[in-house]
């Protein structure tokens, strides 16, 4: 397996060790009526664990942090967007409990992730 995609996944279960535990809390504190808060607050606490892993230990960038900042929240924004609406769907819509939801939408976004960042957000300039 190419060294980097392992960084990948380890600092992948490394920031949705973070997400996950956060949602947990923030369920058991506020309930499920503040479902959409938990999902994006979590969500936020994985961002930042998960852009200053990747940019630094998995992609090794050099590049402009700013800009590779704001890609990387372009990318997280449409994350967190399909997340919130899978979340209202599958706990509303359909019933699934909501710690099984979430983990459920945290691995379908991390199925798209590597490819998107690896292309999109930390490229090695040419």
């Amino acid at each position: 397996m190419n060294q980097r995609v392992l960084r990948f996944l380890v600092s992948g279960g490394s920031a949705a060790a973070v997400e996950y535990a956060a949602f947990i809390a923030l369920q058991f504190a506020l309930g499920t009526a503040w479902l959409l808060a938990s999902q994006s607050i979590s969500f936020g606490c994985g961002f930042i664990v998960s852009f200053l892993l990747n940019r630094r230990w998995v992609f090794q960038s050099r590049g402009n942090a700013g800009g590779e900042l704001a890609k990387y929240a372009v990318v997280a924004a449409v994350n967190l967007a399909a997340g919130n609406l899978l979340i209202l769907l599958m706990v509303g819509r359909i019933g699934i409990h909501p710690l099984l939801a979430k983990f459920l939408i945290m691995g379908m976004i991390a199925s798209w992730n590597y490819l998107i960042f690896s292309r999109l957000v930390f490229r090695k300039p040419a």
